[in-house]
Formats: structure tokens, sequence, C-alpha cells
């Protein structure tokens, strides 16, 4: 349950070692400037411009892309759900009102505070909160 989080701190890790890479390739570009020998080459200049621009435009949108799906599992961690905790030999259920975020394989806390442990016999079944089904 946890993997997409995983996943956005591992674009986010990708993002910071892009950025540090272009400020340490632009600042090893400054220092070698000077021993540069001048010579006309307008072509490679206007290439070597629209890669950076590509590169940036590339690093922001991953950068975005990386903040929305971040933004996205937070909404939808703190959206509530019905959980309904069935004992698979009676059959009997009890359901509870829980945040996503809060409910684990085998545990989760419900949203008036109080911590549900479920047994081996038992399963969760997560359904959208609707007020009117609960009791």
């Amino acid at each position: 349950m946890r993997l997409p989080i995983v996943i956005s701190k591992i674009l986010l890790t990708m993002a910071v070692i892009g950025v540090a890479w272009l400020v340490i390739r632009h600042r090893q570009q400054s220092l070698n400037e000077p021993a540069r020998i001048a010579r006309p080459v307008a072509k490679e200049k206007s290439s070597n411009r629209s890669i950076k621009w590509l590169s940036y435009a590339l690093l922001v949108l991953m950068i975005s892309a990386s903040l929305i799906y971040l933004g996205w599992q937070v909404e939808q961690g703190y959206r509530l759900v019905t959980v309904r905790v069935v004992d698979a030999q009676t059959g009997r259920s009890v359901s509870y009102i829980a945040r996503r975020m809060d409910v684990d394989d085998r545990h989760f806390v419900t949203q008036d505070g109080r911590e549900i442990i479920v047994a081996d016999g038992e399963r969760i079944e997560l359904s959208a909160y609707n007020p009117q089904q609960l009791p």
C-alpha cells in the first residue's frame, strides 16, 4: 500500500540529482570558458541552447508531475472510507469509519481514535464512505 509514496520519493530524488548535475555542469562550463579559443560556431550554440531549454523543460515537467502526484496521494489518504471487518467463520460484520491512510493490512485507526487489530480469521473490506450506509 505504501508503494506510491516510495515511487514519489524516487522521482523527487531523481529530480534533485538532475538539478545538481545541471548546476555542476554549468559551473564547469563557466570555469572552462576563458581557456577556450574564440571561434565562430553559431550552429552549435543554437543546438546547445535548444538542448538546454529542453532539459530544463523536462526537469520542470518531472518536478511538477511529482508534486501533483504527491498532492493527489495526500488527498486520497485523508479521504474517509467505510471499513467492514467480516468474520470469515460466522459471516458477522462490523463497520467503522477511518481515513484511508490509517488503514494497513491487519490494523487500522478509526475516525474517533479507536485502534482496531484484525484477527487472522477476519477480513477487511473497504468502500467509499457513505453516511447513509452506517446505522
